[in-house]
């Protein structure tokens, strides 16, 4: 395996378990009356969390392959960090026209807001996903 697919398999798993737990959080304890500070706090706290993993799960990783942690990128890992990057912008696309609408159509801004974080966390996954299926396909 490779450090990159590492570095993919770290973020799948950061922002899963991170956001995971943020979203299950705030789907619980949600209060329209005050929603505004839940989020504010909790994303807060789900920020400062998926920094401190990552960087802890990155130089780890770094540590045990200190070579190919510095070995700069080859082609056909460029080729797949783009492809990759180009499935998620698609679906992070597909996530903001939809939630344009939802707005449009009157629903709670600070719901929206948080669907919004919802799609970003999404397509950060989904390109991870397709980094892994195309390291491994390679």
């Amino acid at each position: 395996m490779s450090f990159r697919e590492k570095n993919a398999w770290i973020a799948l798993a950061t922002y899963g378990v991170v956001f995971g737990g943020y979203f299950f959080t705030l789907w619980q304890a949600w209060d329209e009356s005050y929603a505004q500070g839940l989020s504010i706090g909790l994303l807060v706290g789900a920020v400062v969390m998926l920094i401190i993993v990552a960087i802890v799960l990155n130089t780890l990783a770094a540590l045990f392959s200190p070579r190919e942690a510095t070995a700069p990128a080859d082609e056909r890992e460029t080729m797949i960090d783009l492809k990759a990057e180009r499935i998620a912008s698609y679906t992070l696309s597909v996530g903001v026209l939809c939630l344009i609408g939802a707005l449009l159509m009157g629903w709670n801004a600070f719901l929206v807001a948080n669907l919004l974080l919802a799609s970003m966390v999404i397509s950060e996954l989904v390109k991870a996903i397709a980094q892994i299926a195309y390291f491994r396909a390679a």
